[in-house]
């Protein structure tokens, strides 16, 4: 019998086993929860001793997000590494992804990978990202800049907040840069960005937020980007990176110009009066017109010496919550709205070009967009609303 199981077991690299495990960030011991697998099985399999059978590796792929295929590999192949700026809203230094975090990591690359396929068999050339900006600089100028060559201002003509977000993330993308919004339930983090690949990437939290709220991680994460440093992000004030002040401190320029702030009536009469504590009223009167969030406002305000650093650190924990500004009102789940958000409007346009061109088929194009088929249709019809 014992000869019969083994002749069951299918051969593979131990060293695979190993790197799909610390890839999806676990341990042995999580493995063995999620699994059958046994302590001690599973060090006998990691270690070379036994070779697993077609079950085992059934649960393992499952576990490890990875195809069968990519277990039965020679080798394990070579993966690019995680961001590694691993911080949260509230700051705190994260040792360990969690999976999902990791999974929207690794999705990202695979979209990238499919956008360049895409131009590159539509015949775009793939546009190199030619900004760059160091640490030393000043954030306001590279800011300032920025906003003229993109021409942003004409985005605040935009009365809504949510076509705003689409144009400005299409603003950014003819950049060179792709940007998809992702599902980020885990670690509190609200986006990230990548620069190791043909095309750094942004990743933006969808869900649970306000469109203001991804639209400053959007020109957070592009200030990453500038300074040729992706990560995984927190926009809180009570970080002591260099880095990430400063790409705090270009959002907010970018968005929030100081020389306009300066000028609205609003911030004319409270300065006349001497008052330094604001209401919420006045702050979303602001908010609203520059097409950000209160907080954003108040940290500009901040900036300038318009608040005080005891009232803005009192409104930044009331309001830099995972819970705050969350809609009201969720939507039940639309799948072809949610494949235009997450891969944006350049990608799936380009998908549905490459259909319509006979470059490649429904199947291809359903793999693309990563919905059935039966969604297909109605896709369109949003994409060309």
């Amino acid at each position: 019998m014992e000869n019969m199981k083994e002749d069951n077991n299918i051969g593979v690299n131990h060293e695979v086993l190993v790197w799909a495990r610390e890839t999806i960030a676990m341990n042995r011991t999580n493995v063995t929860e999620k699994t059958n697998i046994s302590a001690k099985r599973l060090i006998q399999l990691e270690e070379g001793g036994k070779q697993p059978t077609l079950e085992e590796l059934k649960e393992l792929s499952k576990t490890y997000k990875r195809t069968i295929a990519t277990l039965l590999l020679t080798k394990p192949p070579k993966e690019k590494p995680l961001p590694t700026d691993r911080r949260t809203l509230d700051s705190n230094e994260i040792e360990t992804l969690n999976e999902k975090t990791i999974m929207a990591i690794r999705k990202a690359r695979a979209l990238v990978d499919s956008l360049v396929e895409l131009k590159q068999d539509a015949g775009i050339t793939i546009q190199p990202f030619k900004h760059n900006a160091s640490i030393d600089d000043n954030p306001a100028v590279i800011a300032n800049k920025l906003r003229q060559e993109l021409k942003l201002d004409e985005v605040r003509k935009l009365e809504n907040i949510n076509s705003a977000l689409e144009a400005y993330i299409e603003k950014v993308e003819s950049l060179g840069v792709a940007v998809f919004q992702l599902t980020l339930t885990h670690d509190q983090l609200r986006g990230f960005s990548m620069t190791d690949e043909i095309v750094p990437i942004i990743g933006i939290k969808r869900g649970g937020e306000k469109a203001t709220a991804k639209i400053f991680t959007l020109f957070h994460e592009l200030g990453h980007i500038l300074l040729n440093d992706g990560g995984l992000c927190d926009l809180s004030e009570n970080t002591n990176q260099q880095i990430e002040k400063w790409c705090n401190a270009f959002a907010a320029e970018i968005l929030i110009p100081t020389v306009e702030l300066l000028e609205m009536d609003l911030v004319l009469e409270q300065q006349s009066r001497g008052d330094k504590i604001w209401t919420l009223r006045s702050l979303i009167e602001l908010a609203n017109h520059f097409q950000v969030g209160p907080l954003a406002i108040l940290r500009s305000l901040l900036v300038n010496d318009l608040t005080t650093p005891e009232y803005y650190k009192d409104r930044h924990q009331a309001w830099n919550k995972p819970s705050f500004g969350r809609s009201k009102k969720p939507e039940g789940r639309n799948i072809p709205k949610e494949t235009i958000k997450e891969k944006g409007r350049t990608y799936v346009s380009l998908a549905f070009s490459a259909y319509d061109q006979n470059r490649i088929d429904l199947k291809d194009l359903s793999d693309f967009l990563g919905v059935k088929l039966s969604y297909i249709p109605k896709t369109r019809q949003l994409l060309n609303i």
